[in-house]
């Protein structure tokens, strides 16, 4: 009988995972620091929507849940790619609505079928206020 597979977080920056191309740049809050593992250290929006950055894995991974850590997000979707180079995405889920949280911070996860994935697509479509923040953003699944 063979082993039960592990879920873990495969979008850790410590196992190679990238996040990269983001729309919004700034050198205080870079989007790598939505894979750091540091609660404290984010990516923010500038004032327009929509936004986005892609998380870019070493290799395939299979993944069924994204976990994501936000403040002042409203809409989002996420979509991947399977291919070699990040040419062409499919929807994973959304626009997913999320609410306003009384103390800031919005928890979501979303659990799926379990798809093969190079390439995950984080796309914020609009916003409480003309910024948004992601903390953090972790995909639950196996290398």
């Amino acid at each position: 009988a063979g082993f039960p597979i592990v879920m873990s977080n495969v979008a850790a920056a410590s196992l190679g995972a990238k996040a990269i191309g983001a729309t919004a740049s700034d050198s205080r809050f870079p989007v790598s620091n939505v894979l750091d593992g540091e609660a404290k250290s984010c990516w923010i929006t500038t004032g327009l929507f929509p936004q986005e950055f892609l998380i870019a894995f070493p290799d395939t991974v299979s993944i069924a849940r994204i976990r994501t850590q936000t403040r002042n997000v409203k809409s989002m979707a996420i979509e991947y790619c399977d291919q070699r180079e990040p040419t062409s995405f499919d929807k994973l889920y959304g626009p997913v609505e999320i609410e306003e949280s009384s103390t800031g911070l919005q928890m979501e996860t979303q659990q799926f079928k379990e798809i093969k994935c190079r390439y995950l697509k984080v796309k914020i479509l609009s916003g409480y206020s003309d910024f948004a923040v992601v903390y953090s953003i972790e995909a639950e699944g196996a290398m």
